[in-house]
């Protein structure tokens, strides 16, 4: 699958109310204001939006969103 910051960044900014301009790659979760709760609700939010698939291995990987766009586009 193949998915943009743009969408990632739409869905994100939608659910959890964050400018989508604060979406970059380079931006860690914790900075966004994740948690560990967050997160979880952020993988299932993909799960289901986006179709992708996150192991329970790649969730505690995820720091960045640079790393959400790695796993969903298969480079991770």
């Amino acid at each position: 699958m193949n998915v943009s910051i743009d969408s990632l960044g739409k869905v994100i900014s939608e659910r959890f109310k964050i400018a989508q301009a604060q979406i970059v790659p380079e931006a860690t979760l914790e900075a966004l204001g994740f948690d560990s709760l967050s997160t979880v609700d952020l993988v299932v939010l993909l799960e289901r939006k986006l179709g992708l698939k996150i192991s329970d291995a790649k969730v505690y990987e995820i720091e960045k969103i640079s790393d959400i766009l790695a796993v969903a586009n298969g480079a991770a």
